[in-house]
């Protein structure tokens, strides 16, 4: 029998607006409670206390993340609010004995229910007949289904399961391609799941493919010239993980040669996107501004994460969504 040693209520710094419901459940499990609320929109705050003291870091996100350290030089963990922690990794926050958890799965929902609303609208004609109704254009433009259809999903984690799951719905071939195929739950919704090592397989097969990656040393520019021309003739892309898995030169020239039929985009190597970038003129791709996690649920979902995490944290037990700092997620 393993005994596990409970630790003392700890200080808590958070990072983010906390509903008055969650933060009387984390008050009573800590000795000390210091909130800076901060809107994401937003640059991020200076600490404005001594947190000097604390054990567990609740945060939106850090950017500034080694005067953070240098401020809570005791903090034993921080969870981030948000799935990607990349900005965070730098080599001093890895080398640090510091646990990260991330909030993955709290916002795999909305962003599944975003990549098929842009999906469909690609397969439709949506944008375009978007474009036209400003201009009081009737026309009549070809259009596909999705029934029937193959789905590659690239980066096959709870974000893909839950694609996948309503790709199935929509009668969807799906194969999920992810770094370490024998870990995935095979389960009702991918009909196959693959290694990367066959991504180049997978994309040759694919009608639509969707990628839901973090951004790491192997993912960045993972979808360059080479790669994209593995793609199906007149397939689509869909991106919903990171913008930096993209070269964006090479996705433009794929699209305006016709070797892609169009993309769906709502994440980007720069963000806000530049007014000026060729991506806002191509009629076939779907921009949306970094919004397909977003859901007035995530905060209950978020919150609970946490508080769990805590109440773990606090009995000596493993918590959820430990990151892998060396891998990046």
């Amino acid at each position: 029998m393993v005994t596990r040693q409970k630790r003392v209520a700890p200080s808590i710094y958070i990072r983010l607006k906390t509903p008055q419901k969650y933060l009387r459940k984390i008050e009573e499990l800590s000795s000390r409670v210091i909130v800076e609320p901060w809107n994401w929109r937003e640059p991020e705050p200076e600490v404005s206390f001594d947190i000097s003291d604390c054990d567990v870091i609740f945060t939106l996100g850090v950017q500034d993340h080694l005067n953070i350290l240098k401020k809570a030089p005791h903090v034993k963990w921080v969870h981030s609010s948000s799935v990607g922690i990349d900005a965070m990794l730098h080599e001093e926050i890895v080398s640090h004995d510091l646990i990260i958890t991330n909030s993955k799965g709290c916002t795999s929902i909305p962003i599944a229910e975003h990549t098929m609303a842009m999906m469909s609208g690609l397969a439709r004609g949506i944008p375009g007949m978007a474009k036209r109704q400003l201009n009081n254009e009737w026309h009549v433009s070809k259009v596909k289904e999705l029934y029937n259809a193959t789905l590659g999903i690239i980066g096959y984690g709870e974000i893909g399961s839950e694609i996948a799951k309503r790709a199935k719905a929509f009668g969807m071939h799906v194969i999920g391609c992810r770094r370490n195929p024998d870990k995935s739950k095979e389960n009702e919704y991918a009909d196959h799941i693959v290694g990367m090592r066959n991504i180049n397989d997978v994309l040759k097969q694919s009608d639509y493919v969707v990628l839901a990656l973090p951004s790491t040393a192997e993912t960045i520019n993972l979808m360059n010239k080479e790669r994209l021309r593995f793609m199906k003739e007149g397939s689509f892309l869909i991106n919903v993980g990171r913008g930096n898995t993209i070269n964006d030169d090479d996705l433009i020239d794929a699209i305006r040669e016709g070797h892609l039929a169009g993309a769906a985009l709502d994440v980007f190597d720069e963000e806000p996107l530049p007014k000026s970038h060729p991506f806002w003129s191509i009629d076939n791709i779907l921009i949306s501004p970094h919004l397909a996690y977003y859901s007035p649920k995530n905060l209950d979902r978020i919150m609970s994460l946490f508080i769990h995490n805590l109440e773990q944290y606090i009995a000596g037990n493993p918590l959820k969504n430990v990151v892998n700092k060396k891998m990046g997620y």
